[in-house]
């Protein structure tokens, strides 16, 4: 059957639930190289079994449809949009409540709200907000975005598609019913082109897509979206690149994105690749054993230390077969799906991963449009997630929890002895040393009342601690801006905590720009930031002749050891920049601080 161009049943009845996305229960990691247990996958393949999920009384099943985009939220299954055969393109949106096992359509209480479409993906921005791009709507590909914020169930546009055809069902008048300003992209922003059939994952607060068919060409161009800053930029990825294609499965771990099978236009994929999010290297999978024979439009789940790749079309038939594959071992095998109640062979289908099964829904069998529900049962026991890193930072600026009080900006900040004493050995001598453990174990009056006086600390802002105290209860640190990242360095030092700066270094040198080069220049040299230090003096040579950098060289007055490296520096490499150190502009240098060079 053909593919794409014409549609044919199976490039409009999408894919869009083909990439299970974040769903999976644990980090799964490459190896290889030690021998196969068989004796141990075929025990780990007995308890897996079909069987159709039996909803509550009173809760119908959404009409049938193919190629919805969906996701897994706070215990529910989203699934929006897809081709719902003699109906066409759909925009209805529903949701599947996994403890009370009932259906209902979303309540959108917007104006405004994505329109028609199948075969595109959405994704988890955070724990309330899903975002929806693109798709297909039976005349045009978009490249539209949208957020649907589940708290308010309100849909915002955050970026019209460039296509004529694909206008939001709202009017004009929305905002007068109280609907909030688009948040537009940022101008010089990179916009994907339009596209369906393309893989979609969150990684890093970036919403991430790779390949698609954009109505005439394939694809495997890489983009990200910043939800911080509503910016598009494309990605220029290395390594092993995928070939171009549509409609392959896909799912995402903690660090990497795996993606198999697919269509060029030519051929249908059984090649199996992984990419890091961090580095966007691509590399292509050892594949030892049964791996799956050429498809598209099915899905692929993780869970354990395995994924799960089922269905989709092999370009003559739907297939119901399903194969593992063993991240420790690099093998694949054919898992036994006959057992329990069985689905039909199908593609395009909606799959995602809850607790210990997957659930499927619809799809397209090659006659008729589904609207069927099944979960296939991967661990016969469903052992929660660890919560130990979550618990413990619910005990941050708990009274009733904390032991002892931090005096910050005026502002008290609760906290455990015992964690920081073990974390820190500046809290530990601090807390727990002389007459600082006096004063916290009695009152001023020398009876031991229970109250322990705030601690006052100085030169560090309150943001900032919370991020130290932050780091101190789970060793690791979220959302550094470059404006926290800065300070957090500088108090990282001086809490003598060497992770928690070179993560500050790692966070900050990604936001380097010409405007805020020659502070972080600074900063990190004062606060012997070594490795930040020198990717920003690699920076500065790279692009010596910036008129901006030119200019921001005054502020080195206040570090001439500093601008006496930059000269050195250039003149023994090889010249980036038609420009000598000699040659830099002349200029009154102003009072520098270990900010000043960050101009905004």
């Amino acid at each position: 059957m053909a593919d794409h161009g014409q549609p044919q049943p199976d490039d409009v009845h999408g894919g869009a639930g083909v990439g299970v996305g974040a769903a999976s229960s644990s980090n799964a990691t490459a190896a290889g190289g030690e021998p196969i247990n068989m004796q141990r996958v075929q025990q780990d393949h007995q308890a897996l079994t079909w069987s159709r999920v039996t909803t509550a009384a009173g809760s119908a099943l959404p009409p049938p449809r193919s190629g919805a985009a969906s996701v897994v939220v706070k215990g529910r299954l989203y699934m929006f949009g897809g081709y719902g055969g003699g109906t066409g393109r759909l925009d209805d949106f529903y949701s599947f409540s996994f403890d009370t096992c009932t259906w209902e359509e979303v309540n959108v209480l917007s104006a405004e709200k994505p329109g028609c479409r199948e075969n595109n993906g959405v994704v988890i921005g955070d724990s309330s907000r899903v975002y929806l791009f693109g798709g297909y709507n039976g005349t045009a590909w978009l490249n539209d975005l949208w957020m649907f914020d589940i708290d308010t169930q309100r849909w915002t546009c955050i970026q019209e598609s460039s296509d004529p055809h694909s206008h939001s069902t709202a009017d004009d008048s929305n905002s007068a019913l109280g609907d909030p300003p688009r948040p537009r992209p940022a101008l010089g922003s990179t916009v994907p082109s339009r596209r369906f059939g393309y893989v979609s994952v969150v990684h890093d607060n970036k919403f991430v897509l790779f390949g698609g068919f954009d109505g005439s060409r394939w694809l495997n161009d890489m983009y990200e979206f910043d939800f911080r800053t509503n910016t598009w930029t494309e990605i220029h990825a290395r390594g092993q690149l995928p070939s171009v294609r549509s409609c392959p499965a896909w799912a995402k771990d903690e660090t990497h994105v795996y993606i198999q099978g697919g269509y060029d236009g030519v051929e249908r994929k059984a090649d199996f690749f992984a990419c890091d999010l961090k580095t966007y290297t691509w590399t292509e999978m050892p594949c030892r054993g049964t791996p799956p024979s050429p498809r598209y439009f099915h899905s692929c789940c993780l869970y354990g230390n395995k994924m799960y790749a089922y269905g989709g079309y092999s370009g003559s038939e739907r297939l119901a077969d399903m194969y593992a594959y063993d991240f420790e071992t690099n093998h694949w095998s054919e898992v036994d799906c006959t057992n329990g109640e069985c689905p039909s062979g199908r593609s395009s289908l909606v799959a995602q991963v809850y607790e210990n099964s997957m659930y499927i829904f619809g799809g397209y069998n090659g006659l008729t449009v589904l609207n069927d529900f099944y979960k296939f049962r991967l661990k016969p026991v469903s052992v929660p997630p660890p919560a130990l890193v979550q618990d413990l930072q619910r005990l941050i600026n708990r009274p009733e929890l904390c032991d002892v009080t931090f005096l910050v900006e005026g502002k008290e900040i609760h906290a455990n002895r015992a964690i920081l004493a073990v974390r820190s050995e500046y809290f530990k001598v601090m807390l727990f040393s002389g007459g600082m453990r006096e004063s916290l174990q009695s009152s001023s009056d020398g009876m031991d009342s229970g109250y322990r006086p705030p601690i006052e600390l100085k030169d560090v802002s309150h943001p900032v601690f919370l991020k130290v105290l932050e780091y101190l209860y789970t060793d690791s640190v979220s959302d550094v801006s470059l404006e926290i990242g800065v300070p957090l360095l500088i108090t990282s030092e001086r809490f003598m905590l060497d992770r928690l700066k070179a993560l500050c270094e790692d966070s900050i040198r990604r936001e380097i720009n010409v405007d805020n080069v020659i502070g972080i220049f600074i900063a990190s040299h004062r606060h012997n930031a070594i490795g930040l230090k020198d990717i920003a003096l690699e920076f500065i040579l790279k692009n010596l002749n910036d008129p901006t950098i030119m200019v921001g060289l005054s502020d080195l007055k206040s570090e001439p050891d500093l601008l006496v490296e930059i000269i050195k520096r250039n003149s023994t490499s090889q010249p980036t920049t038609p420009r000598e150190a000699s040659h830099q502009p002349a200029g009154p240098f102003g009072n520098s601080s270990e900010w000043s060079g960050t101009r905004r």
